[in-house]
């Protein structure tokens, strides 16, 4: 739900005491949700009316709180309130659930994905009620998973701060594969940069660099640069013909000896070029000359010239907030950005990021 729409429904709460209700008018930014009445956590538990149909996008427990809004928040235990605020939909049915049947309560606390997708599925709650009294596997086979033990350790060991797309994505890619989920068993806690070198690496599941991630905490940002980075390492292994390169990466402790790696590399590769002599404004500037493409690279410590040659590929570079940019472009049905890069390698700040769509599209027209 955007911001805006967030800002304006926020203001139409109205917490009732008496009736221990909390209502949100939202006729005039919802109409077909119209008013709505959440109930206290302690009606979610003692009523027996069915469970309401709520919106799936009332991302509620992502909204500012104010005092009618903490009212009712109070009520609920603060793990069950963070463990629905992990996903970006169905929040409310997904807590009226666990306010309703122990069984959920106990599946939001050992598996808060599991939990979530069961809300999410296309049944309706004499279903799901019936599927809390069976096995784990018999569940997660009604969602679409392999009905195996290794898919219910595997959701138990997801431990994520935030659900997205990506990462709904990984968790999938990650479930229907069998030697990645036979090969993620061995972790104790699976976090999202673990997830996610599982999805895009399934080579260094279980490694020492694997191993090492799964204890660290992590965020979605970290998880973004960690994967631009092994796909550097390994774009540069491929250049310089190293076989042993998921060994070598495996038996790194930290990213940063990844990174020593790319560096240690790139630096030997870039030791003849000529000394960068590009001279670049706050106006983006197409790169002509394989030389010109060195250069980048070297003022980067990004491979650029590898790409080089490739048809139907551009290399742009500039100045932004007194840093160099280079943007690889892939020119077919219009421009779309293939890689993005600021200083020593980094990727793209929010603010650049916002500077390269708007770029792009005139860029295009």
């Amino acid at each position: 739900m955007r911001s805006l729409g967030r800002t304006v429904l926020a203001q139409k709460l109205f917490w009732d005491s008496e009736q221990q209700v909390l209502w949100l008018d939202a006729r005039k930014v919802l109409p077909k949700v119209g008013v709505l009445a959440l109930p206290s956590w302690d009606r979610m538990m003692l009523s027996a009316e069915p469970i309401p149909a709520y919106p799936p996008g009332l991302d509620i427990l992502h909204w500012s709180v104010h005092s009618d809004l903490r009212f009712w928040l109070q009520q609920i235990p603060s793990w069950v309130v963070e463990s629905c605020r992990l996903f970006p939909s169905h929040q409310l049915t997904l807590l009226h659930y666990a306010g309703r049947y122990p069984q959920m309560l106990e599946l939001l606390d050992h598996s808060p994905m599991l939990a979530w997708q069961l809300v999410k599925a296309p049944l309706t709650e004499a279903q799901r009620v019936a599927l809390f009294m069976g096995k784990r596997t018999e569940m997660v086979a009604q969602l679409g998973w392999p009905g195996k033990v290794e898919t219910v350790k595997f959701l138990r060991n997801l431990r994520l701060r935030a659900v997205n797309a990506d990462l709904l994505q990984q968790v999938e890619v990650c479930l229907l594969d069998e030697k990645r989920l036979d090969a993620l068993q061995t972790l104790p806690r699976i976090n999202s940069m673990a997830l996610s070198l599982a999805a895009r690496f399934p080579e260094l599941i279980g490694r020492r660099l694997h191993q090492t991630l799964a204890r660290l905490p992590c965020r979605p940002m970290q998880c973004q640069a960690m994967i631009a980075l092994l796909e550097d390492v390994y774009r540069l292994a491929e250049a310089i013909g190293d076989q042993d390169v998921t060994q070598k990466i495996g038996e790194c402790r930290y990213l940063v000896e990844v990174e020593q790696l790319y560096q240690a590399w790139l630096h030997d590769l870039c030791a003849p070029f000529e000394a960068p002599g590009l001279v670049l404004t706050e106006q983006p500037r197409q790169l002509s000359t394989e030389a010109e493409w060195r250069a980048l690279a070297v003022m980067q410590n990004q491979a650029w010239w590898l790409d080089y040659g490739l048809a139907n590929v551009e290399l742009w570079a500039w100045m932004f907030e007194q840093q160099v940019v280079g943007a690889l472009i892939q020119k077919q049905d219009g421009r779309k950005l293939m890689r993005l890069r600021q200083e020593n390698n980094q990727l793209a700040s929010v603010s650049l990021q916002t500077q390269v769509e708007l770029w792009l599209i005139g860029l295009t027209e």
